[in-house]
């Protein structure tokens, strides 16, 4: 009986000790930092050009708008309601791949499929002064009006309770990594 009680105590602390370690899994988020106004700078520093570079967004995006009851037409084939109440809704999810299609100082379009729909990219306010999120107008309850292929949306972020926390990503490269490279110097003495 003793044995046996042993036993289960054994590996009842064995399964605690396992659960409690240190080891920690790398998440998907962990591969992707910030586009910062510095990491902007360093790339136009190297000159490298920033429609080479794959951005990312880091949450869910839903954007949509209400046609009311405007006639709709067939678009690529759909059939949209020609009476009644329209909502075209468009969904960028989380880490979408996108490209810089033009930049204008501060400001980045980035695009996340093909044709003339691209997303304009800023550096935010407040807590994301120094972060890209998506430039937008018209602010209310974490939400803003955006102009996405040539009309204008409601866009929310579906991930988090503000579009403003919604980032412009890149992954993070091997060539990020810091590398400490020590030398101890042993000194010199007067040669006699």
């Amino acid at each position: 009986m003793r044995a046996i009680l042993s036993a289960m105590l054994l590996t009842g602390l064995l399964a605690g000790l396992a659960g409690c370690s240190s080891s920690r899994k790398t998440t998907d988020r962990d591969r992707f930092v910030p586009f910062t106004r510095e990491l902007k700078q360093r790339l136009e520093r190297d000159n490298v050009d920033l429609k080479q570079v794959q951005f990312y967004i880091d949450q869910k995006v839903v954007m949509s708008r209400n046609l009311g009851n405007e006639k709709v037409e067939v678009h690529s084939g759909v059939v949209k309601f020609s009476n009644g109440e329209y909502i075209n809704e468009v969904i960028v999810p989380a880490f979408t791949p996108g490209i810089c299609e033009s930049t204008d100082n501060e400001k980045l379009m980035i695009s996340f499929e093909k044709g003339n729909n691209d997303l304009a990219f800023g550096l935010g306010s407040g807590y994301s002064a120094n972060e890209y999120v998506i430039y937008g107008f018209d602010w209310k309850n974490g939400s803003a009006m955006v102009n996405f292929d040539n009309s204008r949306f409601r866009a929310r972020c579906a991930t988090c309770p503000d579009l403003a926390m919604a980032k412009l990503v890149v992954r993070k490269s091997e060539i990020d990594r810091v590398e400490k490279k020590t030398r101890v110097l042993q000194g010199r003495t007067v040669d006699n």
